[in-house]
């Protein structure tokens, strides 16, 4: 990432975004502090002084891998939230909700900034770097949920920034640089010790890998031995980040680690028949979560995000992002936001609190918005050229 900037800082769109970038940060950590307090925040701070006991006691008080009918925190990884306990203990710091709200807004600077190189990194310019970044910052919901909810917004962080890591390995495959495969291992433990649902990363870099080579090298001539060759690359590369990062969510993780396939096999059936049903206020009525229309989360969506980011997003494929060029790209990053707002509905997924078990898919979608806006402005101006 150091030498893609040092490359392109000649490019006049670069120091805008490098402006842009470092007042976001300092803006969201100073919002951070005027940040309340949610109804989830103490039980999982409670947790994390739990998992650092089991650290700290080398696993003799399992508090942290117990699992009862009054708790069920172990089976969230929350490695952001004890990230933010350890800040709290080692630093003495008189406010616990304040470091875990720094914390949060730094992450959730985080996903907007690596949203941003996404856009870079497809069109080796800034200036969609700048547009995204701007599109994720003013998007109200992404914002208010970076001070203080610290399981969906770290898990959005985390996916992103697999997604980033997944572009640039593919891109580069098979000339793949090897901070790429240690920072997509650890995008992908990131990601599990946050939520169960991090697995969908690994699904992901699978299904994205197998388009790339098939579309690559032609499916004719997959079985040639110079291909052979280089699917048997890819294949091991693949696992062998697939494994380190699972290897690094256990470590994170302390009821994943007590039994690294049982519990997380149990974690992911758990998630997905998750029983607890919540009131949720939709369409003027309070409405049970396990019994809301199928349209819950993408009408929820479409309400409290930008008019901006859906424009944009309805006009990339239009303006550049179908290209033949540009395709499998854009394919991943649609793909990235519909298929997990699909499932949800599909599935008839218990969700609640709005939109926040989808956050993780609206940064892709405001990568989309922002290309497409970028690339309009390159339609625009070429025309004005030949005029």
């Amino acid at each position: 990432m150091k030498q893609l900037f040092l490359r392109y800082k000649n490019d006049k769109w670069f120091w805008p975004f490098l402006g842009i970038a470092i007042v976001a940060l300092i803006a969201i950590l100073l919002m951070s502090r005027d940040a309340g307090t949610s109804g989830d925040e103490f039980f999982h701070n409670k947790h994390a002084k739990d998992v650092y006991n089991w650290y700290a006691s080398a696993g003799k008080d399992t508090t942290a891998v117990t699992v009862t009918e009054q708790n069920n925190l172990p089976t969230y990884g929350q490695v952001v939230d004890n990230l933010a306990y350890v800040i709290y203990h080692w630093t003495g710091v008189d406010s616990e909700m304040s470091i875990r709200h720094l914390v949060c807004s730094f992450f959730g600077w985080l996903a907007m900034l690596f949203a941003a190189l996404i856009g870079f990194r497809l069109t080796k310019k800034w200036r969609p770097a700048v547009i995204i970044l701007i599109l994720m910052f003013l998007s109200p919901r992404f914002l208010g949920h970076s001070f203080n909810n610290l399981k969906d917004l770290p898990f959005a962080t985390a996916m992103i920034m697999g997604l980033y890591y997944i572009i640039a390995f593919l891109q580069d495959f098979p000339k793949v640089k090897k901070s790429t495969m240690v920072m997509l291992a650890v995008s992908i433990g990131f990601a599990i010790a946050v939520r169960i649902g991090g697995l969908l990363l690994i699904a992901f870099f699978g299904l994205f890998a197998a388009i790339m080579f098939i579309s690559r090298y032609k499916f004719s001539s997959i079985w040639s031995k110079p291909n052979n060759k280089l699917f048997g690359k890819l294949f091991l590369w693949g696992l062998i980040i697939v494994i380190g990062g699972y290897i690094l969510a256990l470590l994170l993780w302390p009821y994943a680690l007590n039994k690294p396939i049982e519990n997380p096999k149990f974690v992911l059936s758990y998630m997905s028949q998750f029983a607890t049903a919540i009131r949720q206020l939709f369409e003027g009525s309070f409405q049970w979560s396990d019994m809301l229309p199928w349209y819950y989360t993408p009408k929820f969506i479409l309400m409290t995000i930008p008019v901006a980011v859906i424009i944009g997003f309805l006009l990339y494929p239009f303006v550049g992002g179908w290209k033949k060029e540009n395709r499998l790209e854009t394919f991943m990053l649609y793909f990235a936001f519909i298929f997990p707002v699909f499932w949800i509905v599909y599935s008839n997924a218990n969700v609640y609190g709005g939109w926040r078990h989808a956050m993780f898919a609206y940064p892709p979608m405001v990568v989309a918005a922002g290309l497409g806006f970028s690339a309009l402005a390159d339609f625009i101006q070429l025309r004005i050229t030949n005029y």
